[in-house]
């Protein structure tokens, strides 16, 4: 059997006024080469694990079951909208998060999974939910301005309540296995 490749996260809902703010980010930057995530497939990820093998799916499953249940439910509010890469060409576009509870598990994931033998991923948590996927831009600075023009107010706080095992495969995230956070 081949290696899956496998991380930690939660979904986010679309709700209605993300979808509404998402939509105007999109009008706002037509034309722009934007390779956007589809609404199924939003999620924060929480701890990635890339490739991996199936000999460690039952592991895992025991390491994020573990994390979840030292983690109560917790909300998540939207911060900024933001780009990663350099600012002449950024690479994604992505929605700021402001949720402590999110670090909070994602610290307990990556001590769970050290206890365990493993080793967490290096990066800094940088939660964000990823909202598309950024092409060659036409002009960096006019993108930089029509992204701060998009009003984030108004969008709802949600209310974060499991932890899932996804993986991802044909580009689409498919959960693997969930826990209620706190039991």
């Amino acid at each position: 059997m081949r290696a899956r490749r496998t991380f930690a996260g939660v979904a986010v809902a679309a709700d209605e006024p993300l979808r509404r703010a998402w939509a105007d980010l999109q009008a706002r930057l037509r034309g722009e080469s934007i390779r956007w995530t589809r609404p199924e497939n939003l999620h924060l990820t929480v701890e990635f694990f890339g490739a991996t093998e199936p000999t460690r799916i039952s592991e895992l499953e025991a390491v994020l079951a573990a994390a979840a249940a030292r983690v109560v439910p917790f909300e998540l509010r939207w911060g900024a909208w933001g780009t990663f890469g350099p600012p002449r060409q950024p690479r994604v576009l992505w929605l700021g998060v402001d949720a402590p509870g999110l670090g909070t598990l994602h610290d307990a994931v990556a001590e769970e999974l050290r206890a365990a033998g493993g080793t967490p991923e290096p990066r800094p948590f940088a939660p964000h939910l990823t909202l598309g996927r950024i092409g060659r831009l036409k002009n960096a600075r006019t993108f930089r301005e029509r992204l701060a023009g998009v009003p984030i107010d108004g969008l709802s706080a949600q209310t974060v309540r499991e932890l899932i095992f996804y993986e991802s495969a044909a580009g689409r995230y498919v959960p693997l296995a969930k826990w209620a956070l706190g039991s």
